[in-house]
């Protein structure tokens, strides 16, 4: 547990009669209430296409909370434009998920709001035209833009439409071709950049500048070598990009490019890099960028691989965990040290979570969990931004809060922690980050606490 959710030993007596006259104006505000760190899962099924959502624990396990059928249909000879829920996307603001149904006869996208308890309402599906087909992945590019990768027409589009929630609509705005043999999307943790795969000859990851109104620019495109790229992924601090090789090359390729300040990228020494598992399907990279987690189809096993952090090259830590057998697991998803795996077939399925500890081990949260859908495949999660003078991170700005930020308070210019404040709470009460807490600071817990 992290010394902010310790409380303050301060006893009355050492609360100054200014400190206390001044918490005495604010004392009247209450916080409202916070958002709930989630996951999301959306459900596969040739039958019936569902998302399902959970929260987390604070131990890390999973409880779940909803499921909501966008598509159904009796038997495989009728169309279901909603059904084979595929990819997932979540708004910057958490406020929208938007999923891809390549369903065959029909395909579409279905867009659904983010309760306050993590609840999920179905808002509106837009079934694509003829020739527009394969939504094979989606990737939200700010609060009102998704990008959605198209294999139909020829060549392959990132796709962007304009989401508005007060219709609500679903309207096609413009396109850019990405090769013969699109496959997914990762953008970049700024919003500046796109990139998407192309696992057609030549094997390459495109890269395209996000500007005003979602347009994209394409400014780079890399080759990947010999083992083509399916699932791409970048790094929290936007410097590094992995894909997920397949069954091409060795069948055991993960490939590796630096991104470049201006988001180009330059492919990475050693790449592709070497994973024990059978042919990588998944990628994601921790919160700390410190390992990046690989999922495989073959033999589908999850295996953590460490990141060095200058030249990004990858190392097997020798920490695993087997799904099961050939092709059931569906993804793997990272939110800050918590590793979330989705079993999608052969008996129970479901939605592991897992902590990723020191070197890369992996302890897991409680049992497989049920999404209540049909082949549980990707997902998304969730963590609420920080709230501004919520030093004991329960979510809120109140007394125990003052309390803490009253120990820690240091003077002008005293930029370590006094005695009784913890290191982190220190960083987290110096609220105008000018690296001391002093009576600026108390300014700004002032507001945060009167706006709470």
């Amino acid at each position: 547990m992290s010394s902010r959710s310790r409380k303050s030993s301060l006893s009355q007596s050492a609360v100054t009669v200014i400190t206390v006259a001044a918490l005495a104006l604010i004392a009247g505000a209450v916080y409202g209430q916070a958002s709930t760190p989630a996951v999301f899962v959306c459900n596969n099924g040739n039958l019936e296409g569902s998302v399902s959502s959970f929260v987390i624990n604070p131990n890390g396990s999973l409880e779940f909370v909803d499921v909501v059928v966008t598509g159904t249909r009796p038997s495989l000879t009728v169309p279901c434009p909603y059904c084979n829920a595929y990819e997932i996307s979540l708004t910057p603001d958490g406020a929208y998920l938007a999923l891809t149904h390549p369903a065959g006869d029909l395909d579409g996208l279905s867009i659904l709001r983010v309760e306050t308890d993590a609840s999920l309402t179905l808002v509106v599906q837009l079934t694509l035209p003829v020739g527009q087909d394969g939504p094979l992945d989606v990737q939200w590019l700010d609060h009102q833009h998704l990008a959605v990768l198209r294999t139909g027409p020829s060549p392959d589009q990132v796709a962007v439409y304009v989401f508005h929630p007060g219709g609500p609509s679903l309207t096609f705005s413009h396109a850019v071709s990405v090769g013969t043999s699109g496959g997914y999307l990762a953008l970049h943790p700024t919003g500046q950049y796109l990139y998407a795969s192309n696992s057609s000859t030549p094997r390459q990851v495109y890269a395209f500048a996000v500007g005003p109104g979602a347009s994209l620019t394409q400014i780079d495109v890399e080759p990947s070598g010999t083992p083509f790229p399916l699932e791409v992924t970048v790094s929290p601090d936007g410097t590094k990009l992995y894909a997920a090789g397949g069954i091409s090359g060795t069948g055991h390729d993960v490939i590796g490019m630096t991104v470049n300040p201006d988001g180009t990228l330059t492919a990475m020494s050693g790449s592709p890099f070497y994973s024990p598992g059978q042919s990588p399907s998944n990628v994601f990279v921790s919160g700390d960028n410190g390992y990046c987690i690989v999922g495989h189809g073959t033999d589908a096993t999850v295996r953590v691989l460490a990141v060095n952090p200058l030249t990004g090259a990858l190392t097997d830590t020798g920490h695993s965990f087997d799904v099961g057998m050939q092709g059931t697991l569906g993804d793997v998803r990272v939110l800050d040290d918590l590793l979330f795996v989705t079993d999608n077939s052969d008996g129970p399925t479901g939605v592991y979570s897992f902590t990723i500890g020191a070197g890369g081990a992996l302890t897991q949260n409680g049992a497989l969990l049920s999404t209540s859908g049909i082949s549980p495949r990707s997902i998304a999660t969730w963590a609420p931004p920080p709230v501004p003078g919520d030093l004991d991170d329960d979510g809120d700005v109140d007394i125990d809060d003052f309390a803490l930020f009253v120990d820690c308070m240091s003077g002008p210019e005293v930029t370590t922690p006094p005695p009784g404040c913890a290191p982190d709470v220190f960083d987290a009460a110096n609220l105008d980050t000018d690296a001391d807490v002093d009576l600026g600071d108390f300014a700004e817990f002032e507001n945060a606490f009167t706006k709470a």
